[in-house]
């Protein structure tokens, strides 16, 4: 059974599953850094997390960032990809910031140059409405390539 959960500032059991989610994407997907920024991250943001059975299998954090919702980070577990958590808890933060009064939702992405399974990245958020708008070469080192979508 899948429930999908919105944590507003998640308690500690949450965090450490969602740490428990990102360590298993590493480092495929996540630096060393990630754990212990998100860890921090979440005193202030907010995660929509998918849970199969009872357990954390999928998260999506946010925040606000001017006038929009930014995504800052989303993954799910490798034996759980593919059976649609990541559409869920996209469609629930669309829901979720059209209550709130937002319009538009964004986010920042490795650029696929530099890590080829962001492919995989920028399509997932183009089936969801997702365009690309532009790329900054002075992020993260090695750039990053922001999205949105308007709701």
């Amino acid at each position: 059974m899948i429930q999908v959960k919105l944590y507003r500032r998640p308690d500690p059991p949450v965090v450490e599953e969602v740490i428990g989610v990102i360590h298993s994407l590493q480092p495929e997907w996540f630096t060393e850094d990630v754990p212990e920024d998100t860890r921090r991250d979440l005193l202030f943001q907010d995660v929509i997390c998918a849970e199969v059975d009872g357990r954390l299998r999928s998260f999506l954090v946010f925040t606000s960032w001017e006038g929009s919702i930014s995504i800052t980070l989303m993954g799910t577990h490798p034996d759980y990809r593919g059976i649609g958590l990541g559409t869920q808890l996209i469609h629930a933060l669309f829901v979720h910031a059209s209550e709130l009064g937002f319009e538009r939702v964004t986010l920042l992405t490795v650029p696929p140059d530099v890590k080829p399974q962001y492919e995989h990245t920028i399509k997932f958020y183009k089936q969801h409405g997702f365009s690309v708008v532009k790329r900054y070469s002075e992020i993260w080192g090695s750039g990053a390539i922001e999205m949105c979508k308007n709701l």
